[in-house]
């Protein structure tokens, strides 16, 4: 499996609705232009205001995957590895793990 050679793809992953603020996030999972398995792509995390989330682990693709200043990545190979994988978390110091799912704009 290989990414379009002409363009980037990006998914964008959010929380469930939560009356809380300070809960939700988003994170945007970019493939490169022409990215294969062996390639790094950038997750992208943010706050209800827009800001980098600081700290936490994201559970995705049957990963725990670190998020440091609001940065995290995943081989394209890992990724294809655990599509099926159903649970999708951010998990943040201080704020309970708030659950997520692909989202379409």
């Amino acid at each position: 499996m290989k990414s379009p050679e002409s363009r980037s793809v990006v998914l964008t992953f959010a929380s469930n609705p939560m009356k809380e603020k300070e809960k939700r996030w988003a994170a945007n999972l970019t493939f490169p232009p022409g990215a294969g398995p062996d390639d790094m792509l950038e997750l992208a995390f943010e706050d209800a205001s827009g800001n980098p989330i600081a700290k936490g682990v994201f559970e995705f693709a049957g990963m725990f995957l670190d998020v440091r200043d609001g940065r995290s990545g995943i081989k394209y190979s890992d990724f294809i590895k655990g599509k099926h994988a159903t649970g999708i978390w951010l998990r943040r110091p201080g704020v309970e793990p708030v659950p997520g799912a692909l989202t379409f704009a």
